[in-house]
Order: structure tokens, then C-alpha cells, then sequence
């Protein structure tokens, strides 16, 4: 007996994959942003995690997300991690839609962002 269901009519599991960045001295600026989607899915990037590596100094790190609007450039700070006071600290409720700009605004890092970038 042939199926009859059409595949148009089954609902879309969301595509959660794994995301991260590198933050460091050279490379103080990360841009997250989705190349043209020829199914128009709907992207959003959940943070989850910002850490300091192994070789950080014992400095204040800042990281900051850039949102840059008609030429006025607005930022705000998500973590300020010390190596020896807070390495770490978890992202909870920070969902974003690309494009999105992360900088490392004071420090050497490297400091690492990690995340789930959904596509619904």
C-alpha cells in the first residue's frame, strides 16, 4: 500500500548546530551573519557560554555586542570575565537575529563565545 502523505504537509524540525568564536589581540571583532538562505528559514543565535582561554592574563576581558544603525554605532557589554576572579560566565535569555557583531573591548583574551545557531 503507497503512502499518500505529501512531504510539503510534515512540520520542519528546527536545525540546531553548535557555534563559536575566537576573540583575541588580533582578531578583536567577530561578525555572525547567515549567507543568503534559499529557503528563507529564520535564523536566531542563543548564547550559551563566554570563557577565557588557558593563556589569557589576569586582566579585565570585556565583550561587547556592536549594533551598528544608520552610522551611530551602539554596544553593549555582555561579560567581564578575570581569569582569577570569573573565567566564565553562562548566557542565559540572549537571543539574538543576524547579523550580530561581537568585540572584545578591553583585553587580549583569547575569550571564546559559544552558542546554538538555530535555523527554523
Amino acid at each position: 500500500m503507497a503512502d499518500d502523505v505529501d512531504n510539503d504537509d510534515k512540520l520542519e524540525k528546527p536545525v540546531d548546530l553548535i557555534w563559536g568564536c575566537e576573540l583575541n589581540e588580533q582578531n578583536k571583532t567577530f561578525e555572525f551573519k547567515v549567507e543568503d538562505d534559499e529557503e528563507k528559514c529564520e535564523h536566531q543565535l542563543a548564547l550559551r557560554t563566554v570563557c577565557l582561554g588557558d593563556k589569557a592574563k589576569d586582566e579585565f576581558h570585556i565583550v561587547e555586542i556592536v549594533d551598528q544603525e544608520e552610522g551611530a554605532e551602539k554596544s553593549v557589554p555582555i561579560a567581564t570575565l578575570k581569569p582569577s576572579i570569573l573565567p566564565m560566565a553562562t548566557m542565559v535569555g540572549i537571543e539574538l537575529d543576524p547579523p550580530v557583531t561581537f568585540r572584545l573591548k578591553a583585553g587580549s583574551g583569547p575569550l571564546y563565545i559559544s552558542g546554538q545557531h538555530v535555523a527554523m
